[in-house]
């Protein structure tokens, strides 16, 4: 088959010219509709306005992180990893963040590529929502952490705790919570080498004696080998299957806390 060049681009601007829609909004602001869209169809309305500094500014005016507040904590998702993540895509971008809204300024002859440039970078912070608990090891201490911030109160919770044990360094707790009769330590577990750390430290602590309990929330349990995992059952206490498995991490939590 013989391509024409030509013809196929003719084709091309032809056919992104029809598909991009200008409106002009009551304020005179102009808002681009285009091909970018969300996941559940709505598109990414880019609003151009003068740029302070002269030229002309392209803006999604909040309706990104809008959108992501539909289903998710926006606050959240400002921090930790995600935000990290966030934070690098916006200065790869070379976009920036102003007061909820993502924006670039460009002269008026670079409109059509700065529109790219913007429509990709919102699709990337986008993306970033699918850093889900079932998807991204990175994330599952942000989650674990956000899910035990709303359960238990901040001064119960103490975070790399040393237990009273030999080289207690070595061996530090992901959580101890406060509220039970004998301390309660909760590791998280995303991977299959945290399930064999965590069983060498939960047999680490019976040869001493120390007295406390645990809970052992996996990122996926299902994932992980059967041996690993009835290694893990032989020394520890409860265990949660995934983040996801919600009213059984709040019931199990809570029924240790009020012990």
């Amino acid at each position: 088959m013989t391509f024409n060049a030509e013809a196929l681009q003719d084709l091309l601007c032809q056919r992104l010219c029809e598909d991009i829609v200008v409106d002009r909004r009551p304020d005179g602001d102009l808002m681009l509709r285009t091909h970018f869209r969300f996941p559940d169809g709505d598109s990414f309305p880019i609003h151009i306005s003068p740029a302070p500094s002269g030229g002309i500014r392209l803006s999604d005016r909040g309706h990104t992180l809008m959108h992501i507040s539909y289903d998710h904590d926006v606050d959240a998702f400002l921090d930790g990893t995600r935000g990290a993540l966030l934070e690098r895509i916006v200065a790869e971008s070379g976009i920036r963040q102003q007061q909820g809204a993502f924006c670039l300024d460009t002269t008026a002859e670079q409109v059509p590529a700065a529109l790219f440039q913007l429509g990709q970078a919102l699709t990337r912070i986008y993306d970033l929502t699918f850093l889900s608990r079932s998807n991204v090891g990175s994330t599952f201490y942000d989650d674990l952490s956000d899910c035990l911030a709303d359960l238990v109160d901040e001064s119960k919770i103490m975070r790399d705790y040393q237990p009273d044990v030999p080289n207690a360094k070595a061996y530090t707790v992901d959580y101890r919570i406060e509220g039970s009769e004998e301390q309660l330590f909760l590791f998280g577990v995303p991977n299959r080498d945290k399930a064999k750390l965590t069983t060498i430290m939960l047999s680490h602590y019976h040869r001493y004696e120390l007295p406390f309990e645990s809970i052992i929330v996996f990122e996926d349990q299902t994932a992980m080998p059967r041996l690993d995992l009835a290694r893990l059952s032989d020394v520890g206490g409860d265990m949660i299957s995934s983040l996801d498995a919600q009213e059984d991490f709040n019931r199990k939590l809570l029924r240790r806390i009020a012990a």
